[in-house]
């Protein structure tokens, strides 16, 4: 069976190992700010794991493989678009670099939240969900 054209292929994607989060999805080749990294799939579950990102409330994607190894930024590379099911480009990628995304974009609360230390000017600390942040700001 032929693969998709836009699904992550070795070509443009690597997994490697991060000293502090594990296994990360790394670019093989350069990508331009709105450029489609790729579409996404799964088996849609009812409830959350580590390996999926919430398509609507009770909703979840899973891919252990390549989606679910995309690592946080406070100040990420790309975006999850779930209604379409793609990651794009939020700015220029290098190669070489980690494909991150903001976690709380896309979770209303997150399965094992976490201390974030991504380093960017705006690096929220502790990343729970969107629910949880909202709430924070009222």
């Amino acid at each position: 069976m032929a693969k998709h054209p836009d699904e992550p292929t070795r070509d443009k994607f690597g997994i490697r190992h991060h000293s502090l989060y594990g296994e990360g999805v790394v670019a093989k080749r350069e990508f331009r700010k709105g450029e489609l990294l790729f579409r996404f799939d799964g088996p849609r579950c009812s409830s959350q794991t580590l390996f999926t990102l919430q398509k609507k409330q009770g909703v979840y994607v899973e891919d252990p493989y390549v989606m679910g190894k995309i690592l946080h930024s406070c100040d990420p590379n790309a975006i999850a678009d779930m209604e379409a099911q793609r990651f794009l480009a939020r700015r220029d990628i290098r190669a070489g670099e980690w494909i991150t995304m903001d976690y709380e974009s896309t979770e209303d609360e997150l399965y094992r939240p976490f201390d974030c230390r991504c380093g960017s000017d705006n690096c929220r600390g502790r990343i729970t969900g969107k629910k949880s942040r909202s709430s924070l700001r009222k």
